[in-house]
């Protein structure tokens, strides 16, 4: 049995952007090999997978207009969603990560990236609690999960967002949760409302993962000053298809026994 687990992570394919940008982010990393003797945060860990650039982008590309926002990667992994994200105007780039060995991964990438495209935003890796990121004063703001940790953790992550983010803020904050297999966390939030759910197909030349050819992202901004106007469509129904690992927007609408 493990020897085909072993062969299965080797067996991984290697993504496209890898080979653009010289980088490695393909290969997936068990849970069980990231434990860092934190028991709350190995019980909530779900392992390193990468995720869409082309699914990224589009949902990056969704955010109305922000003054060169601070990008905070939640549970970043390798650096993958960190490389696409240099790819846009923000004013910082920042991974958090809790594993010791994605850090050093994160970072050897930001390192070739910064090499080979010294104009870009430089990548900031922190070794750290991704639940409770230092969050900026001020200014605007865009954090990003790819379902890094289980509904525990989610739930910990939002309460602490609650507690830092005020009504006189100023700037925006903006949760882009690819994989929203937390959702139920932030739609019952006071703190957050909806500003954008979509499914999404891959790239034609991006690899299947887990034999899908699809992944859903859905958006939250924070309640404050001058906030954007949803999206068409931001409210659809967002299924939890596997507890803490698989989640799909949905075309149509959020059944009554599924409320709540």
């Amino acid at each position: 049995m493990f020897r085909r687990v072993l062969n299965a992570l080797r067996s991984w394919p290697k993504h496209p952007i890898d080979q653009f940008y010289g980088i490695e982010t393909s290969q997936k990393v068990l849970r069980s090999f990231l434990r860092t003797g934190d028991k709350e945060a190995d019980a909530g860990n779900n392992g390193y997978a990468g995720s869409q650039p082309s699914i990224i982008r589009r949902a990056l590309q969704a955010l109305p207009p922000l003054n060169k926002a601070v990008f905070i990667d939640l549970g970043c992994g390798k650096g993958r969603v960190l490389a696409v994200a240099t790819e846009f105007d923000f004013g910082e780039v920042i991974g958090i990560e809790l594993s010791p060995t994605l850090c050093r991964s994160a970072q050897r990438n930001a390192d070739r990236l910064a090499a080979g495209r010294p104009e870009r935003t430089a990548i900031q890796v922190v070794l750290g609690d991704a639940t409770r990121p230092k969050f900026p004063a001020s200014g605007d703001v865009v954090l990003f999960l790819y379902n890094p940790f289980r509904e525990p953790l989610v739930a910990s992550l939002v309460k602490y967002l609650e507690q830092e983010i005020g009504d006189a803020r100023e700037g925006s904050v903006f949760v882009v949760y690819y994989n929203p297999a937390g959702v139920a966390q932030f739609d019952a939030s006071a703190r957050f409302v909806r500003y954008f759910a979509e499914r999404m197909d891959f790239a034609p030349d991006e690899p299947m993962n887990f034999d899908n050819n699809f992944d859903s992202v859905v958006i939250w901004q924070a309640r404050g000053r001058n906030m954007a106007a949803p999206l068409p469509g931001a409210d659809r129904w967002v299924e939890v298809r596997v507890p803490d690992s698989a989640a799909v927007v949905r075309d149509e609408p959020q059944p009554a026994h599924a409320a709540g």
